[in-house]
């Protein structure tokens, strides 16, 4: 069995510290820190919350208000959206709300980054102006192992495990996979996670498993915003090939900045600090 890096086990506790601050709070726009101009709306990654993004708001020396965008079906039962259009539809009735007029800065890591620039094209779509637009190591097109992953229950249930900070241990020829998940959450009471009803930690495969999906079979259009590409430079294809991909669905140039890191820990403290530099600089 193969051990976890020093940056796994760093990326693990500091995603247990995230569930300890915010593991009860899964409103769909969750203030992560208060301040002054144009908020800036941090769209969630493929796990649905926006936890993620709290070392990253503290950092925003702009002083612009954070806010994370999470997905629905998190607080209750209702229905998940069935495209990618539907779920950019009501995250920007959701931004409006909060701001009713531009601009509108949005940033999104991974996934996040494919909803951020629905969102904007959305945003956009009803004449509304887009100040940044920020993408965070995101790719525009899936491959379409990811959708199909989607159908593997016992990937899935780690990787959330994985996402809220514990050891993923569930086996391919595991019959029960969410009936472990839950069982290796009670077993581990501390983490904040366990605090959470059943239902509730069965809801996050279902989300998961659906921003897959919806995210598999969208295809980007077009936005006129500055868009800023943050890179992940370790272990990735090149910068110039990530933005490259992104060019037919932006209007303007896109600005780029390298990381050092891999694409999944770009939100640990060091690179985080790149980021926030970056987004900072850039904000109105």
């Amino acid at each position: 069995m193969a051990f976890p890096s020093a940056q796994e086990l760093r990326w693990a506790r500091q995603r247990r510290e995230h569930v300890r601050q915010a593991g009860s709070q899964l409103e769909m726009v969750l203030p992560l820190r208060e301040g002054t101009g144009s908020p800036l709306f941090c769209a969630p990654p493929l796990v649905g919350v926006s936890w993620c993004y709290l070392a990253l708001s503290q950092r925003i020396r702009s002083g612009n208000p954070v806010f994370g965008l999470q997905s629905r079906g998190l607080r209750r039962q209702e229905p998940l959206p069935v495209d990618m259009a539907e779920l950019a539809r009501d995250f920007a009735d959701q931004i409006r709300r909060v701001q009713p007029d531009g601009p509108h800065h949005l940033f999104g890591w991974s996934l996040g980054g494919n909803m951020a620039h629905a969102i904007a094209e959305e945003l956009e779509r009803r004449g509304h102006e887009v100040g940044l637009l920020v993408l965070g190591d995101a790719t525009p097109a899936l491959p379409y192992s990811f959708g199909r992953a989607a159908d593997n229950a016992w990937r899935v249930c780690n990787f959330v495990l994985r996402e809220f900070g514990y050891q993923p241990a569930i086996a391919q020829d595991e019959p029960e996979p969410e009936a472990r998940l839950l069982a290796l959450v009670r077993a581990r009471p501390g983490l904040g996670f366990d605090s959470w009803p059943d239902e509730r930690v069965l809801t996050l495969p279902k989300v998961v498993r659906n921003n897959l999906a919806i995210s598999q079979a969208h295809r980007p259009g077009r936005v006129s915003c500055p868009v800023l590409f943050l890179s992940a430079t370790r272990k990735q294809p090149p910068t110039a090939k990530k933005v490259a991909s992104w060019r037919p669905h932006a209007g303007g140039a896109i600005d780029a900045v390298d990381v050092d890191c891999l694409h999944e820990h770009m939100l640990l403290p060091q690179p985080v600090q790149q980021l926030a530099a970056a987004i900072s600089a850039r904000l109105l």
